[in-house]
């Protein structure tokens, strides 16, 4: 990533198009499934999405889309600065992700967590239409401040189970839109009310009226020390 971005977020690899993983023909609902990797000792192994990252370690996600649409992710780091980080300059400008079908992003390197402690926020935007937009084109408003939560240091579960298991902050992971970012002023680019839940890896989104058409937009937090 450009030096202004400062983020937790480096790309080790010049990113490649997306790599397509597996395909499911049956028709489904309007769903998103995310999953967060880290790669550990040389294999990639899905983490908690509340996941507390290290300085140093590598990660990716895998995407799935039961609808069609263009794709689109933005980083913004504790820094405050913005920048895509998909579709970014480099990459193939082909954006267009297939229903049932997973993706990984990167296609190919990683990204690599670096910069002080905090979380960096990702807003993941799928839109049946592209979007002829820039990373300053979605700053803040005038009137608008982003969350105190980007300068917070992130934290282990107060559980008895913390000392033994990973590290997990509840405040990491997929959640709704909060408007913190603005996007172009059109109506088709409303955020939609969603539905949040994982299984301990996989994050599965839904609109919360199960319609299947329109664009989705959440965040995706990256929690690191």
């Amino acid at each position: 990533m450009s030096d202004r971005a400062r983020g937790a977020l480096l790309l080790a690899v010049a990113c490649a198009p997306l790599i397509l993983l597996a395909e499911d023909a049956a028709p489904k609902p309007a769903t998103l499934d995310v999953v967060v990797e880290r790669r550990d000792s040389g294999e990639w192994k899905a983490v908690d999405p509340h996941y507390v990252f290290a300085s140093g370690d590598q990660i990716r996600f895998v995407f799935r889309s039961e609808v069609p649409g263009h794709l689109y992710v933005l980083n913004r780091p504790p820094s405050g600065a913005s920048e895509w980080i998909f579709p970014a300059d480099h990459t193939d400008p082909d954006n267009l992700v297939a229903p049932g079908r997973s993706y990984r992003i990167p296609a190919s390197g990683s990204f690599v967590i670096s910069g002080p402690p905090g979380f960096d926020t990702t807003v993941w935007i799928l839109s049946p239409e592209v979007l002829h937009v820039s990373a300053a084109d979605l700053l803040p408003g005038q009137n608008r401040s982003f969350s105190t939560e980007q300068n917070l240091i992130p934290r282990c579960g107060d559980t008895p189970l913390t000392a033994r298991g990973p590290c997990t902050d509840d405040r990491a992971g997929a959640s709704p839109f909060h408007e913190r970012i603005n996007l172009p002023k059109s109506q088709s680019l409303l955020a939609r009310d969603l539905n949040f839940s994982n299984d301990g890896e996989r994050t599965r989104i839904t609109p919360a009226d199960e319609s299947t058409g329109g664009v989705i937009v959440y965040e995706f937090r990256i929690a690191h020390r």
